[in-house]
């Protein structure tokens, strides 16, 4: 177990991890960020601007300490809504109260532009008032393409985050390496510890994977040889459950040219992955291991955190993992492998890229399918040009401005955190675990972290595997991406894609825990499956996708 310092360090980290969701990705020798001295707009007139950002969690206290930043430096009024963006319930009685602030952190920004509740920003104003954002969007080649009002060149809808980490490989593999020990199997290449307390120093990383056929050996003696010493034959190999299989199949499939969710090429035409012939030998693979002994048979009884439940009682010898959770970020504490780390003193992990298939193939579906953007903040129907150059302005300070982002994210420095390590070339550590929100940290905010600022919600253990291997160029190009998207909704993909989506999960889950558990044979019945999918509106998705871009095309510079 951890030590009662170590702990309290870990939970108090966890405040800012959790609110920005997953984080890491490779760093720079300089933030990303610049301080900018002068306001290129007139700030005399003192303007009230009411305002929701992505921390918002209905906990703001009025006239807190970033509030009072702001007023002071922009010459304004904030209004802070108590609301927790959390909440689509919440958010859509704001909406349709005519309520929407200024400028609000929202989903489906496009929706909202068309049905007239919130303005377009010019691509000029942006420019001019918000020039460290303009640079973001200059610097990616979906910059500017992205949140385009359709038929008004330059005109945007939404400001967009951005996280460099989504640009990067999310998922690995960890391995029981006490079991691997006692069972005779070696790790591959050299191997590190990811950390040195925690926890962490019980988890290795190796920048060489285990092919599928070694994997497998390691399976069979964690399913027979009882390596738990507890007499029984209770543990097998692989997780899974039976309520989200891109939590545990990703980086097997990924071993097969399987993008998980994504739609692949095949014979120059595009195809959804679940009727792809790479994904019938994925699932002809998974029901072989199933027959074998090496799954669970509960598992189709398992959601994914009763699966996690079994892991942290010692069951599993392998789980796909997400990098984050094998550096021990606190906010996966409750998953593999952290769930067993600080259960079992005893217990080691070695944590891997994924699985080499028999082609050669490797990796997992990337987290966002083009690029690193995502998130937005809208801008309310009514707010005039002089106070939206006022909202890019503080908008801008706060989210790429150094000192603006570090008071605004974090507060300040001795009084509200400090760092692990190098200032603005390690995390963030808070001084208090109790919410901050109150003080308005974290409320204005939307996220954008690139550069060494990835750093600041990562720790040092996600830092250096990121650098290592997935934030290096090597883990972005064993991150699966779609062959086309229809990213700027160029199709009817979407709207054709809410009107079958449902029906298509359906047929694609039914086939896929069928065929592990062998209640149906792969070969035989692949045909009528593929006919199924295709006829319950796959064909009309598929017609569709072809008129989308490549998402290759879409990433050049």
């Amino acid at each position: 177990m951890t030590s009662k310092k170590v702990s309290v360090t870990a939970l108090s980290l966890a405040v800012v991890l959790m609110a920005s969701g997953c984080s890491g990705g490779e760093t720079t020798s300089e933030p990303n960020v610049t301080n900018v001295s002068d306001k290129p707009a007139d700030t005399s007139k003192t303007l009230e601007i009411s305002w929701v950002g992505q921390g918002a969690r209905g906990k703001i206290e009025d006239n807190n300490q970033v509030q009072q930043m702001i007023e002071k430096k922009f010459n304004v009024k904030l209004k802070n809504r108590k609301l927790d963006v959390n909440n689509k319930e919440q958010k859509n009685l704001m909406v349709a109260s005519g309520e929407l602030p200024d400028i609000a952190f929202m989903d489906a920004p496009d929706k909202l532009y068309s049905d007239a509740v919130t303005r377009s920003i010019p691509k000029d104003m942006i420019m001019k008032y918000a020039p460290n954002y303009a640079k973001v969007l200059s610097d990616q080649p979906t910059g500017w393409k992205i949140n385009q009002v359709p038929g008004k060149n330059g005109e945007y809808y939404a400001l967009t985050g951005y996280k460099q980490d989504w640009d990067n490989l999310t998922w690995g593999q960890v391995y029981r390496l006490d079991w691997m020990e006692k069972l005779g199997f070696k790790p591959k290449g050299d191997i590190v510890p990811v950390g040195t307390s925690g926890g962490a120093e019980r988890i290795f990383f190796t920048k060489q994977a285990f092919t599928l056929d070694e994997e497998q050996k390691m399976f069979e003696a964690f399913a027979n040889n009882d390596p738990d010493g507890n007499g029984k034959k209770d543990t097998y190999g692989l997780l899974l459950n039976n309520s989200d299989a891109s939590w545990a199949l990703n980086t097997e499939a990924g071993a097969f040219g399987v993008g998980w969710d994504y739609n692949v090429e095949e014979n120059g035409k595009v195809v959804n992955y679940a009727i792809s012939q790479n994904y019938k030998e994925f699932l002809t693979y998974m029901a072989s291991l199933n027959k074998k002994g090496y799954i669970d048979p509960e598992f189709t009884t398992l959601n994914r955190a009763k699966s996690w439940e079994k892991f942290a009682a010692g069951k599993y010898g392998a789980a796909q993992v997400q990098v984050q959770a094998a550096g021990m970020v606190p906010f996966t504490f409750n998953r593999p492998p952290g769930n067993l780390v600080l259960k079992d003193p005893n217990a080691k992990f070695l944590f891997t890229p994924a699985p080499i298939g028999s082609k050669g193939q490797q990796g997992s579906a990337a987290y966002t399918p083009v690029d690193g953007f995502g998130y937005a903040m809208v801008i309310k129907k009514d707010v005039s040009d002089e106070k939206l150059a006022r909202i890019l302005q503080i908008f801008d300070y706060l989210n790429l401005d150094k000192e603006g982002l570090m008071l605004s994210a974090f507060g300040e420095e001795g009084k509200d955190y400090s760092w692990e390590a190098e200032p603005y070339k390690s995390a963030v550590i808070p001084k208090q675990a109790a919410e901050v929100e109150k003080d308005g940290i974290g409320y204005y905010n939307l996220p954008i972290q690139l550069g060494n600022v990835n750093a600041y919600y990562s720790n040092a253990a996600v830092s250096k595997l990121t650098d290592l291997y997935f934030g290096a160029e090597i883990g972005r190009k064993t991150a699966y991406r779609p062959f086309k998207w229809d990213y700027f909704n160029q199709t009817k993909y979407n709207e054709l894609k809410t009107k079958y989506d449902a029906k298509l999960k359906t047929i694609t889950d039914e086939f896929l825990f069928k065929s592990i558990t062998g209640e149906l044979n792969v070969d035989s019945a692949w045909d009528a499956y593929v006919k199924n999918w295709r006829s319950s509106g796959g064909d009309e998705l598929l017609a569709e996708l072809e008129k989308a871009p490549k998402v290759a095309d879409l990433r050049k510079k």
